[in-house]
C-alpha cells in the first residue's frame, strides 16, 4: 500500500511537471489559469514527491519507518480538502477534486494500518532512529 501511494505520488509530480511545462494549454485541463511563473508549482510538485519517496520507504521497512505515517495522513487527507475548498469556491474544475480523492482512499487506508498495526514499543522506536545505532 505504501509502496504503492509513493510510487503515484513521484509519477504524479513527475508528469505534472513536465505536462505543465511543455503542453500550453495543460492549466485549463483543470479550470486553471496558467500561472505567471512555475517556482510555486514546482516546489509544491517537489514536496509531493519527496513525500512518495517517503511513503516509498515506509513500504520497505514498516517497523524503522512508523512514524512517516501520520505525517502521510495528514498530507494525504489535506490535499483532498485543499481541491474540495477550491472546486466549492469555483476556483478548479471536478478533474483536481477527481485525482485528489485517490489521496483520500490512501488517507483513510493510512489511518487503518495506523490504528491495526501492532504498535512499536518507545525503546524499539528509539533504536530504529538513533544515530548510534549499530549496524
Amino acid at each position: 500500500m505504501f509502496i504503492i501511494s509513493g510510487s503515484l505520488n513521484i509519477l504524479a509530480a513527475l508528469l505534472f511537471g513536465i505536462f505543465a511545462l511543455t503542453l500550453p494549454d495543460f492549466f485549463s485541463y483543470f479550470g486553471l489559469q496558467k500561472p505567471n511563473g512555475y517556482i510555486w508549482y514546482l516546489t509544491c510538485l517537489l514536496f509531493a514527491a519527496i513525500m512518495g519517496f517517503q511513503y516509498f520507504l515506509v513500504g520497505l521497512d514498516i517497523s524503522k519507518n512508523h512514524l512517516v505515517v501520520s505525517s502521510g495522513i495528514f498530507s494525504k487527507f489535506a490535499s483532498f480538502f485543499v481541491a474540495l475548498l477550491f472546486f466549492i469556491l469555483g476556483s478548479c474544475n471536478w478533474v483536481p477534486l477527481l485525482l485528489t480523492g485517490v489521496n483520500l482512499v490512501f488517507g483513510a487506508l493510512f489511518i487503518e494500518f495506523f490504528v491495526n498495526y501492532k504498535k512499536l514499543d518507545t525503546q524499539e522506536i528509539m533504536a530504529a532512529y538513533s544515530p548510534l545505532k549499530k549496524g
